[in-house]
């Protein structure tokens, strides 16, 4: 119970990050953008390169850990590789790509339907479409 109580803190502050990424892209302070994706990316820990080359299995089960948290801490890296992708113009698709294949796969191998996949899914197809 404390274990899953410190996951879910854990992916609640990230999450925070990720909004305060989201809006700060928004408003175009985008000065402390990349230090915020480096702080996410190190508290799960992974990289860019990890999400950009790893199968879909190798970075869930680099994220489960012992906790079986991997679903959620996956959910959190897409969104920041996603971030990230406005920061790399000429990645921009490759990244976005990539994103949209690890929520497939999470949507194809969870047991949870999840809403908020879709509409990123969606989001992810808009912006390679633009």
């Amino acid at each position: 119970m404390l274990r899953r109580d410190f996951i879910m803190v854990q992916i609640e502050e990230l999450g925070k990050v990720i909004a305060q990424l989201i809006t700060q892209r928004e408003m175009g302070a985008t000065r402390r953008i990349p230090e915020q994706i480096q702080t996410v990316y190190d508290s799960l820990p992974l990289d860019r390169h990890i999400l950009l080359t790893a199968s879909p299995e190798e970075v869930r089960r680099l994220l489960d850990r012992e906790d079986s948290g991997g679903v959620l801490r996956m959910e959190i890296a897409i969104k920041a590789l996603i971030e990230e992708s406005y920061l790399y113009p000429d990645k921009k698709q490759e990244m976005l790509l990539r994103a949209k294949e690890l929520l497939e796969y999470l949507q194809q191998t969870d047991v949870t339907f999840s809403f908020e996949r879709v509409n990123l899914l969606d989001q992810i197809a808009g912006l390679l479409e633009s």
